[in-house]
């Protein structure tokens, strides 16, 4: 556990001094509304980013836009549970949870049925492998653990490192896509 907070403590510091972030977000942005598993999507699980992360907003649109469901996080408890709730606009969401924005659960219905969907995952740091390093509450772990779809990372190229350390509850991502490239984690972190 002591590693993996001076990681986050690291991570932190990393993403806090990556300069020109508006402009590597767009890249990122592009990159992923490209690929085929998003155009492909019926529907797109999506965290709604903190000021600090990778800029999830213009995707969101985006995905509504094209006629795309869109369900974002909700953190049920203490515990590591998370749903995730159909938004029609960014006005479903108020400040909930860990000061984030989430679904306003008296507008917004809960997401029951996850065929044909695509989740798009935060990290403070990933490894080519599709591995992350969370923010240590093990919401998305959890929720991993029982979706089978397509899983997606969103990374600075500075936020991505060969190999983090991982415990038997970690889950990976299948595909990371960065300013620069697109790793397929699915064959060991090759480019793609």
């Amino acid at each position: 556990m002591q590693i993996k907070n001076e990681l986050r403590s690291n991570a932190r510091a990393i993403r806090n001094n990556i300069s020109r972030n508006d402009e590597f977000d767009v890249e990122i942005k592009n990159r992923l509304l490209n690929l085929a598993e998003y155009k492909n999507a019926k529907t797109v699980l999506i965290y709604v980013s903190l000021d600090n992360e990778i800029k999830t907003d213009e995707i969101i649109l985006n995905a509504l836009e094209n006629g795309k469901k869109v369900a974002v996080p909700f953190c049920e408890d203490s515990f590591g549970n998370m749903k995730f709730y159909l938004i029609n606009s960014l006005d479903d969401l108020k400040i909930g949870s860990f000061n984030v924005r989430e679904p306003d659960k008296n507008i917004c219905r809960k997401l029951e049925n996850f065929s044909n969907s695509i989740i798009i995952v935060p990290g403070m740091l990933f490894d080519k492998r599709g591995y992350r390093l969370g923010y240590g509450k093990g919401y998305y772990d959890r929720f991993l653990s029982a979706y089978n779809q397509t899983k997606i990372g969103l990374s600075y190229d500075e936020t991505l490192v060969d190999e983090l350390f991982t415990d038997e509850f970690d889950k990976n991502v299948d595909i990371i896509i960065t300013q620069s490239r697109k790793i397929s984690c699915k064959n060991g972190g090759k480019n793609g």
